[in-house]
């Protein structure tokens, strides 16, 4: 509030018009603006307190605490930096392990199904010596019976055990590829085997590249939230002082003092907005308190 506003207010209150609640609460909304005013003329004019013997000790108090802070920032950024660089390492170090076992994995497959591809083969000649058992049983049974009934048949008899031969031959065929099958199927499993303990030897190995790399990064990682916690309670520190040296230029606007208005000269808005806040603060006073009467 200005001066003319002020007195078109009070105006209004000669003709009855009363606002009491609203010049408080004006009064309180403008005081904290002040004080934020106040608090930012702080933060931006206290490097240039050097002079004013009165603020000595906080200028002195905050250029310590920035220096310090500015060491943790620049300590904390090199920390940030080498984690990065750490896990890019370590990702890159993943991603090749993670192709050498998607490699080792792919031979993995192919040995599975070739031996899968083998077993069905092996049943496939299990099902035909068990037609070749059935069919030998089968005319061993006519053979027998052809026998008893004398050398009218003799005929038959021979054909009867030439087909005997022949499917006792098969028979014997059917065994022998069978154990060559299952013995390929054994050979491929146990290449399963190896292939198993290179892709555990491949992550052991990836393990023990990365254990190293991942605990600095989480050891660094814990310093960054130390320092991060650090610089917070410096900066939360010189909020605080910084908060003087403004109150402290907010009472002293107009000091004739040269080193004073020195600080102030670069910050002429802050200031005409402190000396405006000042005053309408001082007019919603004057009029609440004459509404109260």
């Amino acid at each position: 509030m200005n001066a003319i506003g002020f007195f078109m207010r009070r105006l209004a209150w000669q003709f009855g018009i009363k606002q009491e609640r609203a010049r408080w609460s004006a009064v309180t909304r403008e005081t904290q603006l002040l004080a934020e005013a106040q608090d930012l003329l702080g933060k931006l004019a206290w490097p240039s307190m050097e002079r004013i013997e009165e603020m000595s000790g906080e200028y002195w108090q905050l250029k310590d605490l920035d220096e310090r802070q500015a060491a943790m920032v620049a300590e904390s950024e090199r920390l940030e930096v080498e984690n990065d660089e750490a896990q890019d390492r370590l990702y890159s170090i993943e991603e090749e392990a993670e192709k050498d076992i998607d490699a080792i994995q792919g031979r993995r497959t192919e040995l599975m199904e070739k031996a899968a591809e083998i077993m069905d083969g092996v049943e496939e000649v299990k099902h035909r010596d068990a037609e070749t058992r059935r069919r030998f049983s089968s005319m061993k049974a006519k053979l027998e019976v052809l026998l008893k009934r004398g050398e009218e048949y003799g005929a038959e008899v021979e054909k009867t055990r030439a087909v005997l031969g022949r499917l006792r031959d098969e028979h014997a065929k059917d065994l022998e590829e069978i154990t060559r099958r299952e013995s390929d199927v054994e050979r491929l499993e146990m290449g399963v085997l190896q292939i198993d303990k290179e892709t555990t030897a491949r992550r052991e190995r990836l393990k023990a590249e990365t254990t190293e790399l991942v605990s600095s990064i989480g050891k660094r990682s814990k310093q960054i939230a130390e320092l991060s916690a650090r610089i917070g309670a410096v900066e939360t520190k010189k909020g605080e002082i910084s908060f003087v040296i403004g109150q402290y230029l907010g009472r002293h606007l107009e000091s004739r003092d040269p080193a004073v208005q020195e600080v102030l000269r670069p910050f002429r808005p802050i200031v005409g907005r402190i000396k405006d806040l000042r005053a309408s603060i001082r007019y919603n006073q004057r009029l609440a308190r004459r509404i109260a009467r």
